[in-house]
């Protein structure tokens, strides 16, 4: 990742991301893009005043949680040669390297998804033993917070996984108190006295807003279902004919952006758009399923659709006015890395390389043969990585690997789980008294 980092620098920068440095700059804060990954920007650059910075310290961190990972899955069991070799297969994948030199809130956020993981696999090796531990469910709740901080719909993913691991632990009830704590104690830190410090516009876009492709498809395909009255208010934000020519169910954005169509109206009084959605789902389920099914078909489907793009690490530096341009500290390097750059990029391979599918069908086929040997303990990984898959799925706006990207690297990182639906019996498994079993027999203790 340091020769992608010498040959890009000072790392891959979008539109998002040059908004987010202009705030920076300026010291005017707003919440459209989580303010607390922007905050975390500020921070680092304080000691060095630059992009770099942020692209540096994000492909150490990766490098560091990936290591952390392998460790974790070592001691359950996995031979070291897979779990380390799983790392190397991981980074050197030409899209991730990419992705995580952008400066995008999905890559911190990837960082403390991975950090969770991490947690369970050690959770899993100790069984209820984790909990005695004092500072487990602190690091366990710290990680959970920052999933929650670095996206608008990552709370979603936070409290689930809080409210999964209290119930499933319950008999941990002081451990239970203690990671519930930590987690609300990062959330409330981070949204009161924190944003408050650095003024923060704490305006952040209505839940509303995800509504408006299932109203577009359901006014396309079935504009008969809209009363005179919804009419008139679509047409408050904007004329018919534009939000019908504006909608695709690939990409929500040429409705969300589109200068014909004035979201202003909906965020003003968002609840009538969200009615509006909820009316629409209830009379038009399977509208509205097509178009979500269509507009999430990255994540399940490998083929690419001709009429449709996946969003991906820009080549060139978005414009600005900051002064940062592209500047390779060392041309061979971006020679080399242009090379995978072009390959992966190439329409012929998105399928196997930008586009996510292909990869998490691996990580559920994975956690699939583990259930089917009834090792259930090994299932709090999938269950993490499939309850995000759900989050992305009712949150996407647009057809973007940068939302996959944490269900990406995860689901690679749980491959090395396979082994033990080969070889249950290597598995070291906390709670030898729980009821795990394989083919009707306990699994040994492997620490008697």
């Amino acid at each position: 990742m340091l020769v992608w980092w010498l040959g890009w620098y000072p790392g891959f920068l979008s539109s998002d991301s040059v908004d987010q440095l202009q705030q920076v700059a300026s010291g005017n804060f707003t919440n459209g893009h989580p303010a607390f990954h922007t905050i975390s920007m500020w921070f680092v650059t304080r000691f060095w005043d630059s992009p770099a910075a942020i692209s540096l310290l994000q492909i150490i961190l990766l490098a560091l949680v990936l290591a952390f990972i392998a460790r974790r899955l070592i001691a359950l069991g996995v031979p070291l040669w897979l779990a380390v070799g799983a790392v190397w297969v991981t980074i050197l994948i030409p899209v991730v390297a990419p992705t995580a030199l952008s400066l995008w809130k999905d890559v911190a956020f990837t960082l403390a998804f991975l950090w969770v993981l991490a947690e369970l696999l050690h959770l899993i090796h100790l069984g209820g033993a984790y909990w005695d531990q004092a500072w487990n469910p602190v690091r366990m709740g710290v990680a959970l917070g920052l999933v929650g901080a670095y996206r608008h719909n990552g709370i979603i993913t936070a409290l689930v996984m809080l409210a999964a691991l209290a119930w499933a632990f319950r008999r941990y009830r002081r451990a239970m108190v203690v990671l519930a704590s930590v987690v609300f104690g990062v959330l409330v830190f981070i949204q009161l006295p924190l944003l408050a410090i650095f003024g923060v516009d704490r305006s952040v876009p209505a839940a509303a807003e995800l509504m408006l492709g299932d109203v577009a498809a359901s006014l396309v395909h079935e504009p008969g279902n809209f009363s005179s009255e919804e009419l008139a208010y679509l047409e408050e934000i904007g004329p018919l004919d534009a939000w019908r020519a504006a909608y695709t169910c690939h990409n929500q954005n040429p409705l969300l952006f589109n200068p014909d169509l004035d979201i202003g109206v909906i965020r003003a009084s968002p609840g009538r758009m969200f009615n509006l959605g909820l009316r629409t789902l209830l009379r038009d389920p399977d509208t509205v399923l097509g178009h979500r099914v269509c507009l999430t078909s990255f994540l399940f489907l490998p083929a690419q659709p001709t009429d449709s793009a996946i969003g991906r690490p820009p080549f060139r530096v978005a414009d600005n006015d900051l002064g940062i341009t592209r500047d390779p500290v060392w041309e061979g390097a971006f020679d080399l890395t242009r090379e995978l750059y072009d390959f992966a990029g190439d329409p012929h391979h998105l399928w196997y390389t930008w586009r996510p599918a292909l990869v998490l069908w691996l990580g559920a086929i994975t956690y699939g043969l583990l259930a089917r040997r009834r090792l259930w303990p090994l299932m709090w990984p999938g269950f993490l990585i499939g309850w995000h898959a759900v989050n992305v799925a009712l949150a996407a706006l647009t057809q973007e690997f940068r939302l996959a990207f944490p269900l990406y690297l995860a689901a690679l990182m749980s491959l090395p789980l396979v082994w033990f639906a080969f070889r249950p019996e290597e598995a070291r498994l906390g709670d030898p008294q729980s009821p795990i079993v394989t083919g009707g027999r306990p699994l040994q203790d492997r620490h008697a």
